[in-house]
């Protein structure tokens, strides 16, 4: 039987125990106040980072060498920072020219600015623990004031530490963002790791939040973690031996149980591979909302990071991608169902292909496999399906046009999510090999590619609509999966016409008027920061502030939540209410951001199912970056103990 796939999605096949998908409800959800101006990032670099986050070496520029200073002469006394622990300097060795030198900071001291200095920021994760020197060792949380170790209170930042810690201890399969079934209430004892069909996007999210907190304290910690990320999600890529094509999720098999049971060997969408010397096994058909996350991520940690090894392998990963989507492909096989004159028809032609990444794995009889519309309505030219190339194509009707008999009548399907992941694409490749001369090839084929389309591409952005306010907000997360991009777009261009024209005429007046009133501070903190000055006033950042505040600790269990009678129902959506629930007293879900504000109850609740925290994370240091929010813990720091 040929293998079914919602064009843009994925195979849905039961995951780990069928018994589970009706505890699994809302999580599978995939699709897709201080501070001079709070409302507006006016002052945001080209890189994109904020002009108040500290920064190694002065600032990254966009592919920028970190070490090439290195090489060439130096000044006696002249400091630089390798990374957070580790500064160079400039030394007068006897003979010869002055060279550098590098050495590890001191206890509690670290490389922030251009040499090392003391400092209060986070050297690892609460609760993590070691062996140092033949003693056993705990994170714990200092302050300054008191000179020693103290609880965690109840603000902001300590709330995102206690998730930060959660999700890494407890919400990571093989490194990868998962929502983990536990065997009862008290979450000691792991059964299966859910949702990792979707783990490609979550954990992109969690790595822009992580580089978002680097570029803000640039914590050790954080350094540490977002390199860790940006090897995990490279390997996303490497697993499948496709260019540009990406995994969802791996993991190895033969050794922990949890990892093999996410292996489904009858499910079409998962493949047994070996990967770095050991039985693995691959999620693929991997959909476009994968790459939303992804990209958004290691666009972010390369402007985090100055290790130049891992700001390679983000070069690497985002680079192959953009060759791949803009080589323009001829002859390609194509099969294509499509019905005319209420018949179906199946032909096997050859089209002529751009913006697509080919997966042979998924193709049907070494062909691309196109339907043209569904069962149900042939017209429904949106819903087609596609196997066998992951497409980005911001004008679905440059395929459909191709079909013979039908491609003349067929109207023009403008896609604006796909515009903005395809130009946030290509602009994330550009920035990654600025100033790198051994990317100055590839990078003109891409901006002379970029340059040519991105007009016509905002054209389809400017269309960019959501109608299922209409419809109870059945499907949200289509809403988060272009948020993704379009904040690193516009937070990438440089242009000031194509910037004010994105801001204003995409940001300004399509997406952020169907969300204002949402209560979400993903959404918000995006619009505020890369929309135009004023486009939310200071009361409303202070609220979204508010809102933030009030998410819930960790465990983030799916437990039952009733807020019936505490909110107007809607007597058009069954279980909905009118107005949007408060942060604190919402329906716990996987990405609280992507999901129905509405909804007034937990469906099928199972307390012992555990989210991760990655969307307070991404929106609290989100906020940090960009002064909507200051350090409401200020000197305390994560720190060994003893």
């Amino acid at each position: 039987m040929r293998p079914s796939s919602p064009l843009g999605s994925v195979v849905w096949t039961p995951l780990l125990l069928v018994g589970l998908v009706a505890l699994v409800g809302l999580a599978g959800g995939c699709p897709d106040n201080a501070g001079d101006d709070p409302t507006n990032d006016s002052g945001t670099s080209t890189d994109g980072a904020s002009g108040d986050a500290l920064s190694p070496d002065g600032g990254n520029s966009d592919g920028g060498d970190s070490d090439a200073s290195t090489t060439g002469p130096c000044t006696v006394g002249e400091h630089q920072c390798v990374d957070t622990e580790h500064e160079r300097v400039c030394q007068d060795t006897g003979g010869g020219e002055p060279t550098w030198t590098e050495q590890a900071c001191g206890t509690y001291s670290y490389c922030l600015v251009d040499h090392c200095e003391e400092a209060c920021i986070d050297e690892c994760e609460l609760g993590d623990t070691r062996s140092s020197s033949g003693q056993d060792q705990t994170c714990r949380l200092y302050s300054e004031a008191s000179q020693g170790f103290v609880a965690p209170g109840s603000g902001t930042h300590d709330l995102a530490r206690l998730h930060g810690a959660w999700t890494r201890q407890n919400n990571l399969a093989n490194g990868y963002i998962c929502t983990t079934l536990y065997s009862d209430t008290t979450h000691t004892t792991p059964t299966a790791y859910l949702g990792t069909v979707d783990a490609a996007e979550w954990t992109g999210t969690y790595l822009a939040a992580e580089s978002l907190r680097l570029m803000t304290t640039r914590s050790p910690d954080a350094e540490a973690s977002v390199e860790r990320l940006v090897e995990r999600i490279h390997e996303l890529f490497e697993i499948t031996g496709q260019p540009g094509y990406m995994a969802r999720v791996w993991a190895p098999l033969g050794g922990d149980p949890l990892y093999d049971a996410m292996y489904d060997a009858g499910d079409p969408s998962h493949f047994q591979t070996t990967f770095g010397g050991q039985s693995a096994f691959y999620h693929a058909w991997t959909s476009r909302d994968m790459y939303s996350g992804a990209l958004l991520g290691l666009s972010l940690a390369y402007d985090a990071l100055t290790s130049e090894a891992h700001r390679e392998l983000i070069r690497d990963a985002v680079v192959t991608l953009a060759l791949e989507l803009i080589e323009q492909r001829t002859g390609v096989p194509v099969t294509v169902r499509f019905n005319f004159m209420g018949s179906w028809q199946e032909q096997t032609l050859t089209f002529d292909l751009e913006h697509v990444v080919l997966v042979p794995e998924e193709m049907v009889n070494g062909a691309v496999y196109v339907q043209v519309g569904t069962e149900a309505d042939p017209s429904d030219y949106n819903s087609s399906e596609l196997l066998g190339a992951r497409e980005f194509f911001p004008d679905f009707s440059a395929m459909l046009s191709q079909v013979p008999l039908l491609g003349s009548l067929i109207p023009a399907v403008p896609r604006p999510g796909s515009a903005m992941m395809l130009a946030h694409f290509l602009r994330a490749a550009l920035q990654v090999t600025e100033g790198v001369p051994g990317r100055a090839g590839e990078r003109a084929l891409i901006d002379a590619h970029y340059q040519a389309n991105i007009n016509d591409w905002v054209a389809v952005m400017e269309q960019y609509a959501y109608h299922n306010d209409t419809e109870c907000w059945k499907q949200t997360f289509g809403i988060t999966i272009a948020y993704h991009p379009i904040y690193g777009l516009i937070r990438l261009v440089t242009d000031p016409t194509l910037r004010s024209t994105l801001q204003q005429q995409v940001l300004a007046t399509k997406m952020w008027p169907i969300v204002a009133t949402h209560k979400n501070p993903y959404f918000a903190y995006v619009a505020s920061s890369q929309g135009p000055s004023g486009l939310l006033t200071s009361g409303e950042i202070q609220a979204i502030g508010d809102q933030l505040g009030q998410f819930v600790p960790p465990p983030k269990a799916h437990a039952l939540v009733d807020n019936t009678g505490s909110y107007p129902a809607d007597p058009e959506c069954p279980g909905q209410t009118t107005v949007p629930i408060d942060v604190g007293t919402r329906v716990p879900t996987d990405f609280l951001w992507q999901h129905n504000p509405f909804v007034l109850t937990t469906l099928n609740p199972a307390p012992q199912m555990v989210y991760p925290g990655t969307d307070y994370l991404l929106a609290y240091w989100m906020a940090r970056h960009y002064g909507y929010l200051t350090d409401d813990a200020p000197g305390t720091c994560l720190r060994w103990d003893p």
